[in-house]
């Protein structure tokens, strides 16, 4: 009997043991990549057959394999022939949104997973951090923290929650505020007013339009309310979003000010969205760290007034000479422009709505005052570029459902890759594509003291590849492994959290 009774406790003990860990990260394994050639994105040229040593999740030595000694104790992982370079990082990306009213009344209760399977394929596909720019704070917040203490594997998850000042997704300043545009993009007026109020008050939290009509004392005041929930970071609304053909103003100069210093008491990094000429004035004046789609106007560069363009010329130089970050967006693809101009429907008897959307795009091709030539636009892109900005990876790219129809967006998983190529095509060197990648983002949310270069001290956020990027960055599609905090990712088992349907390596459209 006491036998028995021993071997029961000692059941239960393992069982408490077991239970007490399970989630919790282990410990990362020491590492040794030996042999590859690395591409360090701190400035200095790749560094051919190195040596890249990890332990306890950091980089604790790189250099020519003569040069660093590897200890017997390490994992050695082969990485001749492969490149290796800083994981990913998009600064601009929404983990839990599609642009269809249907999304938010079929997956409300739901929304935490969504995060997380947005942010497990994103780390497959290379990103090894995502910066959220506008969503529902708390399920944000929860699926962040869950990663962060290692029950769930995915990408390192940075959030804003709100656009501070703008309301949800059925508020004028989205969906309710958008005309019918074929099947594109969806109008929301259709959801049960009392649906359409309570998932405006998750994405809002007391930090929406509600702040237009304060003094600035109150604003500030309500903004650090608002970071107080646990932000990683701000993104204001100096301009509106969806209000109508040329965005309001929404801050006084003074709201403004009175948020930014806010932040800056706070230490949080402080990044705004402005769609017009003046927006991103007020936005560089008051000291953004990061200006989202600064090159996005209601009026763009094409149509722009010769006023205009030389008022657009100045706001380059000075956020050059500041050395504020740009998420550039507005990046014409050659590739997308070609298969949209060439869509014939007859060959995709299968695709209706797909047919419909790229029917309305032909559509909007041929209208002069909605799409230039592919030439213009890259113009426009280039004056940002040539102007010296440091610019970002930034994507806008979300999940999607299939059930609920083709949205032909920016799918997660595959956007970031299109959006490099672009600027590949658009004449930008691939070291600068990679740079605006890895180390510029980190910068741009105050990380690059810990992520975005291959550098010692550094977390070992790395991809290993198996053909080189600085030669084309369609190579950075070819991953070999990837390495989060130290640990080497099971790719082929992401995402383990599985709520929507949609296939990151579809080709575009589909």
């Amino acid at each position: 009997m006491c036998r028995a009774r021993t071997r029961v406790a000692w059941v239960v003990l393992l069982m408490l043991l077991v239970t007490s860990t399970r989630g919790v990260a282990a410990t990362a394994p020491d590492l040794a990549l030996v042999g590859g050639t690395v591409i360090t994105a701190a400035g200095q040229p790749p560094i051919a057959n190195a040596v890249v040593l990890v332990q306890d999740g950091r980089i604790t030595a790189v250099g020519p394999q003569g040069e660093v000694k590897v200890p017997p104790s390490m994992r050695t992982i082969d990485a001749r022939g492969k490149w290796i370079t800083p994981g990913l990082i998009d600064t601009n990306v929404h983990l839990i949104l599609m642009t269809v009213p249907e999304f938010f009344v079929k997956y409300e209760d739901r929304f935490v997973d969504i995060a997380v399977q947005s942010a497990q394929v994103g780390l497959k596909y290379g990103m090894t951090t995502m910066a959220d720019t506008w969503g529902p704070l708390k399920p944000l917040l929860v699926a962040r923290d869950r990663i962060n203490r290692g029950e769930v594997e995915g990408s390192r998850v940075l959030v804003a929650g709100n656009i501070i000042g703008a309301g949800g997704p059925f508020s004028a300043y989205f969906m309710a505020g958008w005309d019918i545009r074929g099947v594109d993009l969806r109008y929301g007026g259709w959801v049960h007013p009392m649906i359409r109020e309570r998932i405006d008050a998750l994405w809002e939290d007391e930090a929406g339009p509600s702040l237009l009509a304060m003094t600035p004392d109150e604003a500030g005041e309500a903004l650090g309310k608002y970071m107080a929930k646990g932000v990683d970071f701000v993104k204001v609304a100096v301009s509106g979003h969806g209000l109508g053909e040329v965005e309001p103003l929404m801050f006084s100069p003074a709201a403004l000010r009175a948020m930014r210093d806010e932040a800056k008491k706070r230490g949080v990094p402080f990044t705004t969205h402005t769609f017009t000429v003046e927006s991103l004035r007020m936005a560089v004046e008051v000291g953004a760290e990061l200006l989202q789609h600064p090159n996005v106007m209601s009026v763009s560069w094409q149509k722009s007034s010769p006023a205009q363009k030389a008022a657009i010329e100045g706001l380059i130089a000075d956020i050059a000479r500041k050395g504020i970050y740009c998420g550039l967006m507005a990046v014409p693809d050659k590739n997308k422009d070609r298969i949209t101009r060439e869509w014939n429907a007859s060959e995709h008897p299968d695709d209706r709505y797909l047919n419909q959307v790229m029917k309305s795009r032909q559509v909007e091709g041929t209208d002069k005052s909605q799409a230039t030539a592919y030439e213009d636009r890259v113009a426009g892109l280039r004056k940002w570029i040539d102007g010296g900005v440091r610019f970002t990876l930034a994507t806008d790219q979300g999940p999607e459902a299939a059930e609920l129809g083709p949205v032909v967006w920016g799918r997660l998983g595959r956007s970031h890759f299109e959006r490099m190529e672009a600027l590949q095509g658009a004449g930008v060197p691939p070291m600068e594509i990679l740079i605006a990648a890895t180390r510029n983002g980190a910068e741009a949310y105050g990380l690059g003291n810990k992520v975005g270069t291959v550098e010692v001290g550094k977390v070992a956020d790395l991809l290993v590849l198996d053909a080189d990027p600085l030669k084309d960055v369609h190579n950075l599609r070819k991953i070999n492994q990837v390495i989060k905090d130290g640990r080497l990712v099971d790719r082929s088992s992401l995402p383990t959290t599985r709520v929507l349907d949609f296939d990151p390596e579809a080709a575009w459209p589909k």
